[in-house]
C-alpha cells in the first residue's frame, strides 16, 4: 500500500505535498495556539505577567527546540526506510530515538530548574525573574514527555500519517485552555499560580498526550509494522547515525530559535513594554512560521521517501513544488499582516505603550516572514539529502553573528539604541544572508544527486 502511495505522489507532487502539509499545519497551529492563548491570557492579566511568561518561555523554547531538533534527524532516516519498504528499520530507529529523548531530558531539566545564571547574564529585573522561574519549573515537569512524543511525531510524519499527530496536537490545545484558567487563577484547592500556572498546564498536558500516543503506537493496527518488538538497549550504530544527522539539525534549530528568543531576554533591560511588544509580534511571526514549517516538513518527508525509493528526479520536483507553495503562502500572510496588523495586535493587549512598540516592529516582521519561507524550505529540503552540517555553519554566522551581534550593536550599543527594533532589523539582515546561502547549497546538492544517478 505504501509503495502505491509513493508512486501516486511521484505523479502528483503538488497534491502530495499539500496532503502531507495540511494536517501538519493544523497540528502546528494548534501547538502555536497554546502560545497564543498563553500570550493573550497573560497580556490580559497585566504587563508584568506577560513579561515574565515571555522571558520564561524564551528560555524554555530555546532549550526545547534545540533538544527536539536532534530528534528531527529521525524524520529523513525513517522516511527513507519507508520509501524503500524497510518497515522494521523504521521501528528500530524509533526505539533508539526514545533513548536519545530520555538522555537529553537530563541536561534540559537541570537548566530549567536552575535558571538564575541566565537571568544574571541578561540582567533580567527581579520582578520578572520570580514569576519566570515558577513558569519554568512547571513546564520542566513535562519536558521528558515532550521529547519522547517528538519521536512518535517524527515516525508518524515519516510513514505519511500526519493526521494522527494533528489530532493529538488539537487535543493538547483543548486541554491547555481550561488548565490555564484553573492554575493561573486557582480554585479547587489549588492556589493562584499566576505566570507559573501556564508552565504547569503545559507540563501536565504533555504527559496526557504522550500516554495517548503510546497507546496508539502499541495498540493501533495501522502501526503494527512500525511497533517496537520488546525492550531494546541502546544500539550505538543506530544512535550514531541518528545523532550524526540530528545534532547539526538540533544546533541549527537552537541558533534559529535563539535568534528570536534572545531578543526577549536582551531587551528585558528596557522594561516591560519593550518585552511585551516584542513578545506580541514574535508570537504573530511564530504562528505565521507554522505555515513555512508545515511545507518544510512535508517537503523533507516526500523528498526523502522518493530518494529512498530510488527516484531522485521526483525528489527534486518535490523540492521545487515545496518552494513554490511556501512562497505563495508567505505572500498571503504578509498581505494579512499589512492590512490587519493593527487589529491583530490590539487583540493581544489593552496597554497603549506595549501596543505602540508592537506596531513599530510590524513592518520588519512582514519582511522577515517572506524571507523565512524561502530559507525554511531550503533548510528542510537539505535534510532529505542528509545534509545538516553546513546549514548549521550558515545559521551560526548569519543568525547569531549578523542577527544577534548586529542587534546588540543597533539595539543596545549604538549612541541612540533602537532597542527591540534594532534587533529585528539585524535579524532580517541575517536571515537574508542565510536564505541566499541555503538556496545555493540546496541547488548544488540537488545537481550532485542527479549527476550521481546519471553516472550510475
Amino acid at each position: 500500500m505504501s509503495q502505491a502511495k509513493i508512486a501516486r505522489a511521484a505523479d502528483h507532487p503538488r497534491r502530495a505535498l499539500i496532503a502531507q502539509a495540511t494536517p501538519i499545519l493544523v497540528g502546528q497551529l494548534a501547538v502555536m495556539a497554546n502560545g497564543l492563548v498563553d500570550s493573550v491570557m497573560a497580556g490580559r492579566a497585566g504587563s508584568e505577567v506577560l513579561a515574565a511568561m515571555a522571558v520564561g518561555s524564551s528560555i524554555y523554547i530555546s532549550l526545547y527546540v534545540g533538544l527536539m531538533g536532534v530528534l528531527i534527524g529521525l524524520t529523513p532516516i525513517c522516511s527513507g526506510h519507508y520509501g524503500a519498504g524497510r518497515y522494521d528499520e523504521v521501528a528500530k530507529d524509533a526505539q533508539q530515538g526514545i533513548w536519545i529523548a530520555l538522555f537529553m531530558s537530563v541536561p534540559g531539566l537541570l537548566v530549567l530548574f536552575n535558571p538564575d545564571f541566565i537571568f544574571r547574564l541578561t540582567d533580567t529585573p527581579p520582578e520578572i525573574t520570580s514569576q519566570a522561574s515558577g513558569y519554568m519549573a512547571g513546564i520542566a515537569v513535562g519536558l521528558p514527555a515532550a521529547l519522547v512524543f517528538r519521536v512518535f511525531y517524527a515516525m508518524s510524519q515519516s510513514i505519511s500519517r500526519p493526521g494522527v499527530v494533528m489530532g493529538l496536537q488539537v487535543l493538547m490545545l483543548a486541554l491547555k485552555v481550561p488548565l490555564n484558567l484553573w492554575l493561573m487563577h486557582g480554585g479547587w484547592g489549588v492556589p493562584a499560580l499566576g505566570a507559573a500556572g501556564f508552565g504547569w498546564a503545559t507540563g501536565i498536558t504533555m504527559w496526557v498526550v504522550l500516554a495517548i500516543s503510546l497507546c496508539i503506537w502499541f495498540g493501533s493496527e495501522h502501526y503494527a509494522q512500525f511497533r517496537p518488538r520488546g525492550f531494546v538497549w541502546p544500539h550505538w550504530d543506530r544512535l550514531k547515525a541518528i545523532l550524526k544527522l540530528g545534532l547539526p539539525i538540533g544546533g541549527a534549530y537552537l541558533i534559529e530559535v535563539t535568534s528570536f528568543t534572545f531578543i526577549a531576554l536582551l531587551v528585558s533591560r528596557f522594561g516591560v513594554h519593550q518585552v511585551g511588544g516584542h513578545q506580541i509580534v514574535s508570537n504573530m511571526a511564530a504562528v505565521a512560521y507554522m505555515m513555512c514549517l508545515a511545507m518544510g516538513n512535508a517537503t523533507t518527508v516526500m523528498a526523502a521517501q522518493q530518494l529512498g525509493a530510488g527516484s531522485p528526479k521526483v525528489a527534486a520536483a518535490m523540492v521545487r513544488k515545496g518552494l513554490e507553495l511556501a512562497m505563495l503562502i508567505a505572500l498571503g500572510v504578509c498581505l494579512l499582516f499589512y492590512t490587519a496588523g493593527d487589529w491583530l495586535i490590539a487583540a493581544y493587549t489593552r496597554d497603549d505603550s506595549t501596543r505602540a512598540v508592537a506596531l513599530a516592529l510590524l513592518p520588519w516582521v512582514i519582511a522577515y516572514h517572506f524571507i523565512d519561507a524561502l530559507q525554511t524550505v531550503c533548510s528542510f529540503s537539505l535534510r532529505a539529502y542528509k545534509v545538516s552540517g553546513r546549514p548549521l555553519a550558515i545559521y551560526g554566522v548569519s543568525l547569531w553573528g549578523v542577527g544577534i551581534g548586529g542587534g546588540m550593536w543597533l539595539g543596545v550599543w549604538a549612541d541612540q539604541p533602537l532597542q527591540a527594533e534594532g534587533f529585528w532589523i539585524a535579524s532580517l539582515a541575517g536571515l537574508v544572508l542565510a536564505g541566499v546561502c541555503l538556496a545555493g547549497l540546496l541547488l548544488v546538492t540537488i545537481r550532485k544527486s542527479l549527476r550521481a544517478t546519471t553516472t550510475l
